[in-house]
């Protein structure tokens, strides 16, 4: 049980979700402009073929987070995790950064689309240490018999990102009229990450270090092969919680990055639309966080794990059957259901 009192825990808390805040925010900008990026990128093409593109790099980003999982937890596990997660905020953003900054295909050609894959692998890299490093450095600062709770506050901190992103997408597209906004009002959202990601590391800099981790530095128990140990001792259940993370990866993606792009593109959206639907859903997402760490602590990780993904499941048809077709209104309560399931799923993670 962590030792560390009330004023440190609550630091812990924002250092954790400072940077679960930022890397959401980074990360589903992404989304929110990929018809516009597709625009800029791949103008030779049409409309549809561009945004398969656009969503094509997205996708071999995430070849990219198994990676940043395995080096970010091996930094984190040999040299303690307040350094690794101050290292992957600063690449989160600079990748961020990076997009916001590109040109575009009409500067330097088919050169455009492979440094914005650049860019994307960057940022696919820094993110798969920063989801699974901040949980764990905030679990690790829990009191007896809260877990549940600290760890849904990481998912509001994920939720916060992304509403944060949308309000500041809205900002822009309200601002400005189709051609600036295609022009320059994308990039700036993106640029704006550079501010955030020095307040991230700011914070975390002034946190001290997990018990658990000075626990076993001070006793000189680090292993020099961390990841080879995990997979003797604990084999079964990582690979169990591997496949359990990969479809709440799924859920978790349609909604931040395909659905505003879905909404558009398929149900003649209005981009605005698309944003307040996807608005209500992360809404609702921090709502359920708060109700699915409670339900965890009182009834196991398991039972609300299994619960949801299968609630998850079933829910999902229905949800993007309607929204071939659907109003605003039912679209956010569709929507909002699976946002609500989600945060189970993703709250156990």
């Amino acid at each position: 049980m962590s030792n560390v009192d009330g004023p440190s825990r609550m630091k812990t808390l924002f250092a954790g979700a400072i940077g679960n805040f930022v890397e959401w925010y980074d990360f589903a900008l992404y989304g929110f402009f990929a018809t516009t990026i597709a625009a800029q990128f791949f103008p030779e093409t049409d409309g549809t073929t561009a945004l398969l593109y656009t969503f094509s790099i997205f996708g071999v980003s995430f070849m990219a987070r198994p990676l940043g999982a395995i080096a970010f937890g091996h930094l984190s596990d040999r040299i303690g995790r307040r350094p690794a997660l101050s290292i992957s905020v600063l690449l989160m953003s600079a990748g961020t950064v990076g997009i916001g900054l590109l040109p575009g295909y009409a500067d330097i050609g088919a050169t455009a689309a492979f440094l914005l894959l650049a860019a994307r692998l960057l940022q696919g890299f820094s993110a798969g240490g920063e989801s699974s490093s901040a949980s764990v450095f905030v679990i690790e600062h829990a009191p007896e018999g809260r877990r549940g709770r600290y760890a849904s506050y990481v998912l509001i901190s994920v939720a916060l990102g992304t509403v944060f992103g949308i309000l500041v997408s809205l900002l822009m597209s309200s601002i400005t009229n189709a051609d600036q906004l295609a022009s320059w009002g994308w990039r700036v959202p993106f640029i704006a990450a550079a501010p955030l990601a020095l307040v991230g590391l700011y914070l975390r800099l002034r946190v001290h270090e997990s018990p658990a981790f000075s626990e076993l530095q001070t006793e000189g128990r680090l292993e020099s092969a961390p990841i080879v140990q995990a997979f003797k001792v604990a084999k079964r259940p990582m690979l169990i919680l591997i496949g359990f993370a990969m479809s709440n990866s799924v859920a978790s993606y349609l909604v931040t990055s395909f659905l505003v792009a879905h909404l558009t593109t398929t149900a003649q959206f209005t981009q605005t639309q698309s944003l307040i639907v996807l608005l209500v859903a992360y809404v609702v997402l921090m709502c359920g966080s708060l109700v699915a760490g409670r339900a965890i602590d009182t009834l196991g990780r398991k039972r609300v794990a299994v619960g949801s993904a299968i609630g998850l499941g079933l829910w999902a048809v229905p949800t993007f059957i309607y929204l071939e077709h659907g109003t605003v209104i039912g679209a956010c309560v569709f929507v909002g259901g699976l946002a609500f399931l989600l945060s189970f799923t993703s709250t156990t993670t």
